[in-house]
């Protein structure tokens, strides 16, 4: 049996309209559009040997199990940066979708064991305010004061899996996901910068552990709990005071404490109250012309995520996979992994959560 729903998330995946996958296989848009809607099953399967090709993929990925999950779902929480096309939308939904896809198969043979619970704290728990969230998270997590030193292993060790991959365009940060069925998933844009990349990942947990369904403010609130949970206001407060007067250098000196960018770092001063409006613009305004809005100096590297390479690793090396086992056990071609930015299949990375194999009934 065809799944339809695969036909569209890899018609999607592409890029193609119905007419034009339509015109590669020589029917009409009428019976791609049939095939979809799962109004011809038979039709489906005459023509699944020509769709295949046409696509990309194996005839396999179109006869199996799942559905895709849209912008519409109250499962994505995302973080964009400009106003996102109908085609981007489609492709960063192609782009998670075949990565969840994948993961889900993957762990059929493994699981990860979290080393520390991920909690829902509903913000109106909370005083309906998203710092107090982050600071009860901290708290829970038995964070030190200071800066976090590696946030990415901090969430991965959670059960989280941070997966870096390519969205195809700069519209999109990241994304997150958590279903009933899967560990929670952080989708994040392996072409962002490293400062970029943590308070990304601090917004998408925020995501995790505040929302459950979408409402008009839960960007600025995801925001809101990264700030405070990357910069604890008690400490970032009384550091701001220090300096008579705040200058950028005082903000470049900061950064690679905080682990910050300067912009994240200004706008925080503002919030807290350690700058005014008017004091703030000439900064910003030094900023744009010093050109630190595209490149800030002293760069941070991107922290590494090990909880998605891990799984692939353990098919490598603990249960003797080839590459192209992998990719037929996840209905793909080896190639789509590099379209994917995916970066697993190449050096050999320490697990950040122990992987656990998943036993059969007779051998438990």
């Amino acid at each position: 049996m065809i799944n339809h729903e695969m036909v569209v998330l890899a018609r999607e995946y592409r890029n193609l309209t119905q007419e034009e996958l339509a015109r590669r296989i020589n029917v009409t848009q009428g019976s791609i559009s049939k095939v979809e809607g799962n109004l011809a099953p038979e039709r489906a399967a005459e023509l699944i040997d020509r769709i295949a090709p046409a696509l990309e993929f194996p005839v396999e990925f179109f006869h199996q199990a799942g559905e895709r999950l849209g912008f519409g779902s109250s499962a994505f929480y995302y973080r964009k940066r400009a106003v996102m096309s109908a085609a981007d939308r489609k492709r960063i939904s192609g782009v998670v979708n075949l990565l969840r896809l994948s993961i889900k198969k993957l762990l059929n043979s493994v699981e990860l064991e979290p080393s520390r619970p991920l909690p829902s704290f509903p913000l109106e728990d909370f005083g309906d305010s998203a710092e107090h969230v982050a600071r009860a998270l901290r708290a829970a997590w038995k964070l030190p004061d200071g800066p976090i030193k590696n946030l990415t292993a901090l969430i991965e060790s959670a059960g989280v899996i941070v997966v870096p991959c390519d969205f195809g365009t700069n519209t999109m940060d990241a994304t997150s996901l958590r279903l009933a069925d899967m560990p929670p998933m952080i989708f994040i844009s392996n072409i962002i910068p490293g400062d970029r990349w943590r308070f990304t990942l601090a917004h998408e947990l925020g995501h995790l552990v505040m929302h459950d369904l979408p409402n008009e403010r839960m960007e600025d609130e995801a925001d809101q709990f990264a700030a405070e949970f990357l910069m604890p206001e008690t400490e970032l407060k009384a550091q701001f005071r220090r300096y008579p007067r705040i200058r950028l250098q005082d903000l470049a000196n900061l950064k690679p404490y905080w682990k910050v960018s300067m912009a994240a770092l200004l706008v925080r001063a503002a919030t807290l109250g350690n700058l005014t409006t008017a004091q703030s613009r000439p900064l910003w305004m030094q900023m744009s012309k010093a050109g630190y809005k595209m490149r800030e100096p002293q760069p941070l590297s991107i922290e590494k995520a090990e909880n998605f390479e891990s799984l692939f690793h353990y098919y490598l090396e603990e249960l003797g996979y080839s590459v192209d086992e992998i990719a037929r056990l996840v209905s793909m071609y080896p190639s789509e992994f590099s379209k994917l930015g995916v970066a697993a299949l190449t050096p050999k990375v320490r697990p950040a959560l122990r992987v656990v194999p998943v036993l059969s009934a007779n051998e438990a």
